[in-house]
């Protein structure tokens, strides 16, 4: 669906302000803007991607959903959750893996066909730094998604997952407690034991609402990739000194 006029100019001002077009004007981006395209998914609703059809970039303006895939054995595998502001590129989707997308909430998708994508990057090379930097996030995200989820313990899982929303000073756990246990790869009985052995170290979690005892118990779940976007990294009480 293409936009109506009036939503236009918001989200143009949205697309500015993300990573992916950083340094780029929307005079550098009006061959390319005017080809974006808007659809809105219910909550509950999955959408199976191929390369076929969904050979595009999407971006998530507003609401959350997960992408799955389905093992051998009919269990689901959380790939990764996908928030306001982040993207989701081709190089997500296979003819030999199927992926779904799985709406937890509302979502508002604004998306770019790959040959829009394409030609912006042979003909602005700030754009296609800016590409490559978002491969390079992507690819270390899955690294460390993968240290995470084959070497920690059940409870530095949990932990390692709550220390984000200490660095970006929300202490709120960003999903539920069943969304979250099923990104770390764990049943839900499994996540809540986790949080009991935590909360006798002085991390609680009150809801959604995290608390802790000096403010420094979650620090030791902390890497060096994670932490570097924290304001303490490397200075007072940080495990990284």
């Amino acid at each position: 669906m293409i936009p109506a006029k009036k939503h236009l100019n918001l989200y143009y001002n949205f697309l500015l302000r993300l990573p992916i077009f950083k340094y780029l004007t929307e005079e550098d981006l009006k061959k390319f803007l005017p080809t974006m395209q808007v659809k809105q998914f219910h909550k509950g609703e999955m959408v199976v991607f191929n390369t076929t059809k969904h050979s595009k970039l999407y971006i998530n303006y507003e609401g959350l959903f997960k992408l799955t895939k389905i093992d051998e054995r009919g269990d689901e595998i959380v790939l990764r959750i996908i928030s306001k502001k982040e993207v989701v590129s081709p190089m997500y989707f296979s003819p030999n893996y199927d992926v779904a997308a799985d709406f937890v909430k509302k979502t508002t998708m604004l998306y770019f066909p790959a040959e829009a994508v394409a030609n912006l990057m042979a003909e602005n090379h700030q754009f296609s730094l800016n590409i490559i930097q978002f491969l390079a996030d992507n690819v270390q995200s899955l690294m460390l998604s993968t240290e995470v989820l084959q070497l920690k313990t059940a409870k530095e899982k949990v932990g390692w997952c709550l220390v984000h929303s200490k660095i970006n000073n929300t202490f709120k756990l960003p999903y539920s407690k069943s969304l979250t246990a099923a990104y770390l790869g764990m049943r839900p009985e499994s996540f809540s034991r986790a949080l009991a052995e935590l909360k006798k170290d002085g991390i609680a979690l009150d809801n959604k609402k995290i608390k802790l005892t000096n403010g420094h118990e979650l620090c030791g779940y902390c890497d060096k990739v994670t932490g570097s976007n924290c304001i303490s990294f490397k200075i007072n009480q940080c495990a990284h000194q």
